[in-house]
């Protein structure tokens, strides 16, 4: 399945979300762009899901979406022009990056409530199944908070009990803001899959910043849902390098983020490389802003 995608193709995909996230976060520092989150780091997991998923599977997510756009296909003009707030944006400008829609894409939709984006996804994944009868599957991705909150487990606990083809992927940073699981998880901050066979979900556990194995993982995960009709949980450890939002200080110390670093999946791709994808990205932010 992997030579199908090419791990270049991903490597190019990841690079492409890094670029597109290091230019809007200059622009905030400008003042040109809101208190935007990004995925440094944590890109392998977009890619790999999304480079599994088919063009017409529905994509559900969580204020953190920029990366998964990208992965899903959005175009980046609209979807920057959105981010930014401008008029041609594909909301028009009036969505931004936490409410966000590309339907074209099966993207679906973005909520800024923690765990808000469960009971959506699986209010879709319901309508797939009953109303529309495809074997499409909705994908949602959230982070390890989210499963803090009793909306990630209404949600969950619909999806098991009516047996919804719907993939929950779990962004497992290890943070809430600048929170530590010991303030929000009973368990190990790495076993948060515990949580999900609770309610008879398939779990798995994958190193979210290895962009092969995530698609691996993804491939498998889809293929059972379209084979079963029943929802798994994929729990992904990864690594946020930066801030959780662009006006939010980082309490993490230089050393720890920088012994984070080693594991970032972009951490051995070659300059030359970056630079021709930063070089289009700024020309895209460039004729947005004219």
């Amino acid at each position: 399945m992997l030579a199908q995608v090419g791990k270049d193709t991903l490597t190019e995909r990841m690079l492409l979300i890094r670029a597109v996230e290091d230019k809007l976060q200059e622009l905030c520092l400008e003042g040109l762009a809101g208190d935007l989150h990004f995925s440094r780091g944590q890109e392998a997991i977009s890619v790999g899901v999304c480079a599994a998923v088919r063009e017409t599977d529905y994509l559900v997510t969580h204020h953190r979406s920029i990366a998964h756009a990208i992965a899903k296909g959005v175009p980046l003009e609209p979807l920057l022009a959105e981010v930014l707030g401008k008029s041609d944006g594909m909301n028009g400008g009036l969505a931004g990056e936490m409410h966000m829609s590309y339907p074209a894409k099966r993207f679906m939709f973005c909520w800024q409530l923690v765990g808000t984006c469960v009971p959506v996804a699986a209010g879709l994944a319901w309508a797939v199944k009953n109303y529309l009868k495809t074997d499409d599957v909705v994908v949602c991705f959230h982070g390890d908070a989210a499963m803090a909150n009793g909306q990630w487990h209404e949600g969950v606990n619909l999806a098991a009990v009516q047996q919804l083809p719907l993939l929950l992927v779990c962004e497992n940073n290890a943070l809430a803001g600048n929170i530590t699981p010991e303030y929000y998880s009973p368990f190990p901050p790495y076993m948060q899959s515990a949580r999900a066979s609770g309610y008879a979900l398939h779990p798995d556990r994958v190193d979210g910043n290895d962009v092969e194995a995530v698609y691996r993982a993804a491939t498998k995960a889809l293929d059972y849902i379209r084979k079963n009709q029943r929802p798994v949980f994929l729990e992904c450890h990864t690594t946020r390098l930066g801030r959780h939002k662009q006006g939010q200080g980082d309490l993490r110390s230089k050393e720890e983020i920088a012994e984070l670093a080693k594991r970032d999946p972009l951490r051995d791709v070659r300059l030359e490389a970056r630079e021709s994808i930063e070089a289009q990205v700024k020309a895209i932010i460039e004729r947005i802003q004219e």
